[in-house]
């Protein structure tokens, strides 16, 4: 039975409702459109009519704008609307240029005989939950996805556990900016092999075991190698730097909280379906790719665990996939999307894609996709690939999508007839634009409800009643007052260019009425509950806790602003140093990049090994050649020695018993013997000049090998003696503009006297 999703009408003299049967999204979809298409209002549409037939979403924002589905006001009423109205859409004041929104989207959704019963249908459809990854606002807990899989095993499933440890060995190692072929690079085969290692004894590896395995490694060969041999000590110092960088740093602990990253945590059960906005604006590429890659994985181990389905059990949305499924590029997230695309459509699982050029998509990407909605492309170019790429090219088809309108696309797809043109309906929620991360506090919530709405947890055993003040406890027997803050604290510079952006926990206690600001230091927020450990002592509350806590977000950003970061530079080379690298690694960095001419130290010892090995292989090569020449050489002696000692036997024989015998026999022999030792004679000249020839291009190579060896010790020497005299590294001093300082969370702490994370 088709289960049909109202998406617009088509365009022209008669106007027809279009609805599309919501398994054709098995076959995945992808919406292209130019800035101001509609693009975004179309994906919203087609998202509200799956979450009012119970469909379980997973939605990834990567620009802020699908957080649009949680403005959703069945009652359409001013008040609902005032909230939200960003400042560049005033008209005059607030109230009545909310009344005005309300007006147009009463009046919008009227001819679709859509109103208050259709917008609870998207609410009330599925359970609405908003997480913000990398943020402790909502934050994702990144652990459960080194969690071993359930059913992994190699033996029996060797394509899902292959794709599930490349996964999340790419998703790991996007975090630190590194990884490439899973084949080939070094870092991919160490990290796959730790997580096969303990996911066959059914164990997790959480970031701290990761980076103690990758110091100290639990295995002793790969493959026909020796583990040091394949991957030295000093060579895995980089890589085991980098993740302890990045597990040392206070903003990781929103990676280690919050919501599991479980594909079941994330779309609910059938009895109650779920739809999750992951809201990913405020991520750095690097922490988007790792991100994305992770939940990718996770998604297709789940899909390939789920029973055969011809209906959608679950669509995966990416609002914008540049960079993330690139044709010629292969980004971590690349091989696990396109298995899904490839595989998803078997199990029920549907993706749907909408980007603004078509050269973001693969081609086989494009070609795995079953749905296909084309809207206002202003260049030829972009309308050809987008038409080619998507098998629906002809002149006529070019000619329809030139002249599309906004909210106008070109719908086709094998299952959905002949291709025509739609104008997308009247989104139900609020299509506000983006929205800051500043401003999702209201909208963190379960099924749309307020912040506000939901009820505080219940204060902890021992502690005073405060209304409104939320109460953390840290370990300890003994526990003292401390005002707890929550922040992200962004340093920049103009000149050199740099920006950090440090998030984390801070702590200050109480001494007194007064918070000790001067005695602030982060703590692990992670470790922080809402209930007292049993037996622990509660020192009494000061008596202007309230007060104190009311300031506490001023006071940290004062604090803050006179508390400076360190980075390393190099005023010459314009360097500086990069979030989370050693000192010593910036040092040597430098020390590489400093001679203007000579080229730096790491490419010269490239090219001169890569001109060694070259060498190596033609002596190989040679030795091989010698072997062969020296056993050749060999046969044709002996073969020469028969030749004339049988040659001269016969022609003695037949010269004595022979009927025509005699002396002219035995001169007749004698001439056919000299002719068979020249000939034998000739073939062991040339096998014996093949061998000399061998051993001398041995003795050049080896000559040629030694004369690079030289020239690469003086090359390395001058080179290095460039860098003398150069100017030390210097220390730059950011300190944080009080804007550039944001307080997401301010509690009161119940933490041991001298806390700290």
């Amino acid at each position: 039975m088709k289960t049909e999703l109202l998406v617009g009408a088509t365009v022209g003299a008669t106007r027809e409702v279009v609805t599309l049967d919501r398994d054709v999204l098995t076959t995945h979809g992808v919406i292209l459109g130019m800035t101001g298409s509609g693009k975004t209002g179309l994906a919203v549409v087609i998202l509200e009519e799956l979450a009012r037939k119970r469909v379980p979403l997973i939605i990834c924002d990567l620009k802020g704008d699908m957080t649009n589905l949680l403005l959703n006001f069945p009652a359409l009423s001013a008040d609902d609307f005032s909230q939200y109205v960003p400042a560049t859409q005033l008209a005059g004041d607030r109230a009545t240029t909310a009344q005005a929104i309300a007006s147009t989207w009463r009046d919008g959704l009227a001819p679709w005989s859509l109103g208050e019963a259709q917008i609870r249908e998207v609410r009330d459809g599925v359970a609405w939950r908003l997480l913000t990854p990398g943020s402790g606002l909502a934050p994702v807990n990144l652990l459960p996805a080194l969690d071993a899989p359930v059913g992994y095993d190699p033996d029996l499933d060797p394509d899902g556990a292959r794709v599930r440890l490349d996964g999340t060995t790419a998703g790991l190692l996007a975090l630190v900016g590194r990884g490439g072929d899973p084949l080939t690079d070094r870092d991919h085969v160490l990290l796959a092999t730790l997580l096969d290692n303990a996911w066959r004894r059914g164990e997790a590896l959480n970031l701290a075991q990761i980076v103690a395995q990758i110091a100290d490694l639990p295995m002793t060969q790969f493959g026909v190698l020796d583990a040091e041999t394949f991957y030295p000590r000093k060579e895995r110092q980089e890589l085991f730097l980098a993740f302890n960088t990045v597990l040392a740093s206070p903003s990781f602990s929103a990676w280690t909280r919050g919501t599991p990253l479980a594909v079941e945590e994330l779309i609910g059960s059938s009895e109650e379906p779920r739809a999750t906005i992951l809201y990913l604006a405020h991520l750095a590429d690097r922490e988007r790719l790792s991100f994305l890659t992770l939940l990718a994985s996770a998604l297709l181990s789940w899909t390939r665990s789920q029973p055969g389905s011809d209906a959608l059990r679950v669509l995966l949305y990416i609002d914008e996939v540049q960079g993330i499924l690139p044709p010629t590029a292969m980004p971590p997230t690349k091989p696990p999307l396109l298995t899904l695309l490839k595989q998803g459509r078997a199990f029920g699982t549907g993706i749907l894609l909408a980007t603004q050029n078509p050269v973001d998509l693969d081609y086989k990407a494009l070609g795995n996709i079953g749905l296909k909605l084309i809207g206002r492309l202003d260049t030829e170019n972009d309308r050809r690939r987008a038409l080619e790429g998507l098998d629906v090219a002809d002149a006529q088809a070019d000619e329809i999508v030139a002249g599309l309108q906004q909210r106008q696309f070109l719908l086709a797809g094998a299952r959905v007839g002949a291709p025509r043109v739609i104008a997308s309906r009247w989104a139900m929620s609020y299509l506000r634009g983006p929205l800051a991360l500043a401003e999702l506090k209201p909208l963190v919530n379960v099924a749309g409800a307020p912040t506000s709405a939901r009820p505080a947890p219940p204060p902890a055993a021992g502690a005073a009643v405060l209304p409104g003040v939320e109460q953390l406890y840290g370990a300890g027997s003994s526990l003292v007052p401390h005002v707890v803050i929550e922040a992200e604290v962004v340093y920049r510079k103009t000149s050199p260019a740099i920006e950090r952006r440090v998030g984390g926990t801070w702590c200050a206690p109480f001494a007194g009425d007064r918070v000790v600001w001067e005695s602030m230091r982060s703590v692990d927020g992670a470790t922080l509950g809402v209930q007292a450990p049993f037996g622990a002592k509660l020192a009494p509350l000061p008596g202007r806790v309230s007060a104190g806590l009311a300031v506490a977000a001023s006071q940290f950003a004062a604090e803050m602003d006179s508390r400076s970061l360190e980075v390393a530079w190099h005023r010459t080379l314009r360097l500086v140093q990069e979030e989370g690298e050693p000192l010593s690694l910036f040092a040597e960095r430098c020390r590489q990049a400093a001679p203007a001419g000579a080229g730096k130290e790491a490419d010269l010892r490239r090219r001169y090994e890569d001109k060694i090995r070259k060498l190596d292989e033609r002596l190989a090569k040679e030795q091989l050649e010698l072997t062969d020449d020296e056993r050749e050489a060999s046969a044709r002696s002996r073969e020469k020695t028969i030749a004339v000692a049988s040659g001269i036997g016969a022609a003695v024989l037949g010269a004595l018993f022979g009927r025509r015998g005699g002396l002219g026999s035995l001169a007749r022999s004698g001439a056919s013997t000299a002719r068979a030792y020249s000939t034998k004679d000739r073939m062991a000249d040339r096998a014996e000049a093949s061998v000399e020839q061998s051993r001398q291009t041995i003795a050049e190579i080896e000559e040629e090998k030694i004369r690079l060896a030289t020239e690469f010790d003086e090359q390395l020497a001058t080179l290095r003696q460039g860098t003398e005299g150069m100017p030390a590294i210097e220390t730059l001093r950011l300190t944080p503009a009080r804007k550039d300082i944001a307080v997401r969370r301010v509690a009161l702490g119940w933490l041991p006297q001298g806390a700290a994370g």
